[in-house]
């Protein structure tokens, strides 16, 4: 069990033709400006990411027989949320940062939930058989009881884990009032005041929130899959980074 081999570094190649010409991939450089700025100014915070990113690797690679299949999968799900929330987060993305935080807990209680409980794997595997299937995994994934399973597991790491998911509920998981309000800014002319909803933040308090809500949820999603694989976890030091990287947090 791994994540798919990525690619290997070379020289950046020039943008094909036509790139930049239109809004949307205009605005996807301006998003990696914002990246490029972020890992330049946020030395800690990027840093801190870079971190938890690398604990995640050493959990997936070179994995055979896993003790939990489904669970491993939950796990790799949930690595690559938290690198899709980190990259929005250092572009600015605020709002869409909190969606991928979502996720990234989502994965991670979803795979000690099952683990917990066999019979849910094929609960979840069904859901698309029929209706009656639908429901019941439906009403067998409740965020209760999804709550109530990580609790039971490590009831510190489900305290973690409701307290920062009601979080991306409020910033951006759901449309919300503060993924709304929060990315915006009244801008008064003359007889005028301009109200202007923001895509791509620059430094600042949402910024900053972001980025540190990135960090806290990974640190959560280990804490959450440690309660599965915890053998794995303590043979390749990743137990003891988690306590380092806990600080400050």
């Amino acid at each position: 069990m791994a994540e798919a081999a990525e690619k290997p570094r070379g020289a950046t190649p020039p943008p094909p033709p036509g790139w930049g010409d239109d809004g949307l991939t205009a605005f996807l450089d301006h998003a990696r400006d914002n990246q490029w700025a972020t890992f330049h100014n946020k030395r800690d915070a990027v840093g801190r990411l870079i971190a938890i990113d690398a604990e995640f690797l050493k959990a997936s690679r070179d994995w055979t027989n896993p003790t939990d299949e489904l669970a491993a999968c939950m796990l790799i799900r949930c690595h690559g949320a938290f690198r899709t929330s980190a990259g929005q987060a250092m572009a600015g993305q605020c709002a869409e940062t909190y969606v991928q935080c979502r996720a990234m807990l989502e994965f991670a209680a979803y795979g000690v939930h099952i683990h917990r409980e066999p019979s849910l794997a094929t609960v979840w595997l069904n859901r698309h058989q029929d209706a009656a299937s639908m429901k019941l995994q439906k009403d067998a994934f409740t965020h209760r009881k999804v709550v109530e399973s990580v609790t039971a597991a490590n009831r510190h790491a489900g305290q973690r884990f409701e307290g920062l998911y009601q979080r991306t509920i409020d910033y951006g998981g759901h449309p919300n009032e503060y993924s709304v309000t929060g990315n915006m800014k009244m801008v008064s002319e003359p007889g005028k005041v301009k109200l202007l909803t923001i895509l791509l933040h620059e430094d600042g308090p949402a910024l900053d929130l972001a980025l540190r809500t990135v960090a806290q949820c990974g640190m959560a999603s280990l804490e959450m899959l440690q309660t599965v694989f915890n053998d794995r976890f303590e043979i390749l030091g990743i137990n003891a980074a988690m306590r380092d990287l806990r600080e400050g947090l």
